[in-house]
């Protein structure tokens, strides 16, 4: 396969310009988590968070004719040991009784009847002692969540924050902290022989601390505020979008550009999108006799025209008279370009032949339709086979799937060639790449054949193991067609012809169908 022209590799299809593709996704995913922050951010309880500072220090005993208590820094194990002394479950334990924190849902929330029932089943009836001892370690466990103590920086200095869904609560709780642990020194185990004048200075000595900034209602509640919540959901809305662009693109290798046709060697001859279907009552004389009272066709679309001309003038370059569609695998739609190329060249008064040698698809019959009638083969009587042929369009069409018991792929093998070349062009349905052998019987004595490749259906790989099984060159080849193409992708892959073109064909009215385009499997 040959490379791309400029060294770009066309299976990068990946980046800026995926999230400029698809900018409609990753804004829809910011909207969505700007409605979640918004709900977060109304919805959000208010926590308050009241602080008081304490100072650690150490008392020390200056040797001397007099002993001497001095004031002394502490260490940082010191520092350490306060802060688990304010943790610790006994000073919570006397915060809790002192301020009630056992009465107060918050930190013991109201048991559910549920609840209760099932408590009761399970544990009978407690005592009362014992429920106020339960409850009571539910509040210092709770307490304890509401609790943080860190040291400040280097420093002797502790911070202990509480944070509560009440300013004035948060303040008595940190305040009653400070004053508990001022309260709760360690007294030293002196000996009786001890005077008492020296007692009370030894019971001084050792890690100490007082209170350097007491706590404060907060005015405001604590955390970031209500707008930087909003923007920051947003912007990981947006992240999260961009992150699932970048991550399809990235591991998507599909065709979805003229330039990744190219890489494969091939001409992009032009792109059709995905055709919509339509209900007609009344489909003409055509549709007569068929079992389908609901006609279910496609639209005819401008675009269509384009790229289906653009392929009769590469054809007529190519001055070739035997063409076959195919496609790498099946259900791509290479029997409806088949039979729009067919119908295209019956319109400009050629005689024309379709075959369909594709078996995939289940292509209904033309011999209950009026208007049409079925040609019998006298030079070769042994073929069961017939052609049948449209009165109002002048296009003849053989379905090789009527010969029973022989080889509908070696369909030139059944037919007289005098009677054959009687057609100015003759457009073969074939079967896909992937099936070699069957592909290599019908493909023989073609001028050329042309390519559909589904946009975004097949991925490269494959696609170039199908060339390989087929064994056809890429100089066969007359071009390559994308069919079934995003009409808002269109342009957005860096095909700025498509995008243009697009434009023009737009504007323009699609030519009346002469034969009904039917949907294609293979």
């Amino acid at each position: 396969m040959s490379n791309y022209a400029d060294g770009r590799s066309p299976l990068r299809m990946f980046g800026l310009r995926s999230l400029y593709r698809r900018w409609k996704f990753v804004g829809a995913c910011g909207a969505l988590f700007f409605i979640v922050g918004l709900l977060f951010a109304v919805l959000r309880p208010a926590s308050y968070m009241a602080s008081t500072q304490l100072l650690v220090y150490v008392r020390e005993l200056q040797p001397g004719p007099e002993p001497v208590i001095s004031q002394g820094r502490a260490d940082l194990a010191q520092v350490q040991n306060e802060i688990e002394i304010i943790r610790s479950h006994g000073v919570l334990v006397k915060v809790a009784r002192l301020l009630k924190l056992a009465d107060d849902e918050e930190f013991v929330p109201v048991a559910t009847p549920l609840r209760m029932v099932a408590e009761r089943f399970l544990r009978g009836r407690k005592a009362a002692f014992e429920e106020s001892r339960i409850k009571q370690d539910v509040a210092v466990e709770s307490l304890a969540k509401h609790l943080a103590v860190t040291r400040v920086g280097t420093s002797h200095t502790i911070l202990v924050s509480v944070i509560t869904s009440d300013a004035h609560k948060s303040e008595r709780i940190a305040n009653t902290i400070g004053h508990v642990v001022l309260q709760a020194r360690p007294s030293a185990e002196l000996e009786g022989s001890r005077s008492p004048l020296l007692r009370e200075r030894l019971q001084g000595l050792g890690p100490n601390a007082y209170v350097m900034t007491a706590a404060v209602a907060p005015d405001r509640p604590s955390g970031p505020r209500k707008l930087v919540v909003i923007l920051g959901f947003t912007m990981v809305g947006i992240a999260v979008g961009s992150a699932l662009v970048l991550l399809q693109d990235f591991t998507n290798h599909t065709i979805r550009s003229a330039a990744q046709v190219e890489y494969l060697g091939l001409e992009c001859i032009g792109a059709i999108p995905l055709l919509r279907r339509w209900r007609s009552k009344s489909a003409g004389p055509l549709m007569a006799g068929h079992e389908l009272a609901e006609s279910n066709e496609f639209r005819h679309d401008a675009m269509l025209d384009q790229t289906v001309r653009r392929a009769t003038v590469a054809i007529e370059a190519a001055k070739a008279r035997t063409i076959g569609v195919t496609s790498a695998v099946a259900g791509e739609g290479a029997a409806t370009v088949a039979k729009q190329l067919a119908q295209a060249a019956a319109s400009c008064r050629r005689k024309v032949l379709l075959v369909l040698v594709n078996r995939n698809e289940p292509s209904r019959s033309f011999k209950a339709q009026e208007n049409v009638k079925s040609e019998s083969v006298p030079e070769r009587p042994q073929s069961r086979g017939s052609i049948v042929r449209d009165e109002r369009i002048g296009l003849d069409v053989l379905e090789t799937d009527s010969l029973d018991g022989i080889d509908g792929a070696a369909w030139w093998m059944h037919y007289d060639q005098n009677h054959v070349g009687a057609y100015d062009f003759i457009v073969l349905s074939l079967p896909p790449l992937e099936q070699g052998p069957e592909f290599r019987i019908a493909a023989k004595k073609l001028d050329g054949i042309l390519l559909v490749l589904k946009w975004g259906g097949t991925e490269l790989e494959r696609i170039e193991r199908a060339i390989a099984v087929s064994g056809v060159a890429p100089s066969e080849f007359i071009g390559a067609v994308l069919n079934m193409v995003d009409e808002r992708m269109i342009g957005k892959f860096g095909d700025r012809l498509w995008k243009a073109e697009a434009a023009l064909v737009a504007q323009r009215r699609p030519f009346k169908p002469s034969m009904l385009a039917e949907r294609s499997i293979g």
